[in-house]
């Protein structure tokens, strides 16, 4: 009777602690589960935060890019008409009688005009870059480098025009007629000037490769990009 009493009492105690450690695997995998889940929605939420950022990110590059490329018509249409006119003084179409018929020929070597790059985009997005390093995104990176690319080109082409036209202009505060160049007057040692002297035509054909050429040349090739990227983009938004 006393061994069947140890049995069941032996059996009894470990039913009971069998239970327990049951019990305490089951509430571990459940807090472990609760935590991965909870891991996974922080990510979930975490993506969808950094998805939309990129969203507005890429937006603010399109307007930038948008506004850029507006800018940049104008100026090539600037430059076509500049063109025009330098191919007449370099092909000698014009002589001290016939000069005067152009007003804008007398003004070709110290005119310009910069293309101003808007970048607040582009910062944002390296910005962003820089904290979400572990991802790789060809638009992403089709955007920086463009930027990183275009920007020094543009900006240096920028400057060394503008040095040039200022070089220019500094050469006629130099000459007598200076006053009446910047009147709008036209006196007969102009006429011959602008003309006919060998001078002024090698500052226009200087003038023609650096402003009417290069420079044109960058503000093209940016445009033609910047809408790529414009097209990319908007491939981007419409997709998600």
């Amino acid at each position: 009777m006393i061994s069947v009493l140890r049995k069941v009492r032996r059996k009894f105690f470990s039913n009971k602690w069998s239970s327990y450690l049951i019990y305490a695997i089951g509430e571990i995998a459940l807090v472990m589960i609760g935590i991965l889940l909870a891991l996974q929605v922080n990510n979930w939420n975490e993506e969808r935060k950094k998805n939309m950022q990129l969203r507005s990110i890429l937006q603010t590059v399109k307007t930038d890019l948008a506004a850029d490329t507006l800018r940049a018509q104008p100026i090539l249409q600037f430059y076509d008409s500049i063109n025009k006119y330098s191919n007449k003084i370099i092909n000698k179409d014009y002589d001290a009688n016939t000069i005067e018929s152009c007003m804008l020929c007398r003004s070709i070597t110290t005119l310009y005009q910069p293309l101003v790059i808007q970048d607040k985009g582009y910062n944002m997005l390296k910005n962003f870059e820089e904290l979400d390093s572990k991802k790789t995104d060809t638009l992403q990176s089709n955007i920086l480098q463009f930027y990183k690319t275009m920007t020094d080109m543009i900006d240096q082409s920028n400057d060394f025009v503008k040095s040039e036209t200022l070089k220019n202009l500094e050469y006629f505060k130099n000459k007598t007629w200076f006053v009446d160049w910047m009147q709008g007057r036209f006196t007969d040692e102009m006429k011959f000037y602008f003309g006919e002297s060998v001078d002024y035509r090698n500052r226009v054909a200087s003038n023609f490769i650096l402003a009417s050429q290069n420079h044109a040349k960058f503000i093209r090739t940016h445009k033609i990009n910047a809408d790529e990227l414009i097209r990319q983009i908007d491939e981007r938004l419409s997709a998600e």
